[in-house]
């Protein structure tokens, strides 16, 4: 079972006048004034699209920041560039804190509006899921507007959900792969709890994972553009942890900089194999997965 990996991709579109709110006057005079838009490119954006096809995964995991400021025209865009992904391989979609950036966003539901179909839940079920095989790939959502923070939390019935997930009989037959846009630790393996922009209650997080019988083969996430391997120490067990990096980095090289994704093969262990946009298209990272440090 092969599952691909992207996240932090940040479609733009320039706001209009009437979608200022505060938030996005900042937002947009840190892309456009101070010139973060070039950071991502549409051209890098679809070749990503393009390279996943080719590599025709069995899943694909997309662990959140498909917009810069979760406008519905950037919700569009994103839509009709993965449209021919989302029409040939099960996906799994879950929010960035980018896809959330406004209280107005989170209120009408805008991402689900255009990825509802993708995003894994219904109406009895606050843990996001898809099953391919003998797959479970579980999505959690710590995601929130914030006038300043970046910072996620994972809500109460979130953990309750994937406790109750984990203490299914049924999932001792399965393999998991735990997906949420903040990583729950850093490249060091130390809890990623900052009130800036980590995951505020890791601890409770790390609380549910002590009590499973079952713990996911690894956590995916994004967040964090430089991606990293690292583990999460969980009593005296181990999870990976695996942020892929921006997905949709312009090619960047003088800044260190260049977009990446990350191909798992899932079997009675885990392996992966990363790819890294090297100006041309994705190409396996030199020296194998993680090496450059990008």
């Amino acid at each position: 079972m092969r599952i691909a990996h992207m996240t932090d991709i940040h479609w733009q579109v320039r706001p209009s006048f009437g979608d200022l709110s505060p938030k996005r006057v900042l937002g947009s005079l840190n892309l456009y004034v101070r010139g973060r838009h070039s950071h991502f490119t549409e051209a890098v954006q679809g070749s990503l699209v393009q390279h996943v096809l080719e590599l025709a995964p069995d899943a694909v995991f997309i662990t959140g920041d498909l917009t810069a400021q979760a406008l519905d025209t950037e919700f569009a865009k994103a839509k009709l560039a993965l449209q021919p992904l989302l029409e040939r391989i099960p996906t799994l979609i879950i929010p960035g804190n980018h896809d959330v950036y406004t209280f107005g966003s989170q209120r009408s539901r805008r991402m689900e509006a255009h990825f509802g179909e993708w995003m894994g839940l219904d109406a009895h079920r606050p843990v996001a899921r898809l099953d391919v095989g003998d797959v479970t790939l579980l999505g959690l959502d710590p995601n929130r507007p914030h006038p300043v923070f970046a910072s996620g939390i994972v809500p109460r019935d979130q953990l309750d959900g994937l406790a109750a997930i984990l203490a299914d009989p049924e999932m001792a037959e399965r393999r998991i792969i735990l997906g949420m846009h903040h990583p729950p630790v850093d490249r060091r393996g130390d809890l990623y709890d900052g009130l800036n922009h980590g995951l505020v209650n890791a601890r409770e997080f790390v609380a549910v994972l002590e009590q499973a019988p079952v713990l996911p083969m690894a956590i995916l996430c994004g967040h964090v553009h430089h991606g990293f391997h690292s583990q999460l120490s969980v009593g005296d067990r181990r999870v990976d942890v695996f942020d892929a990096g921006s997905s949709g980095y312009a090619f960047m090289p003088d800044s260190h900089r260049a977009a990446c994704m990350n191909l798992y093969d899932v079997d009675d262990a885990l392996a992966v194999e990363r790819f890294q946009f090297d100006g041309t298209g994705f190409s396996p990272e030199p020296g194998g997965a993680y090496a450059t440090g990008r």
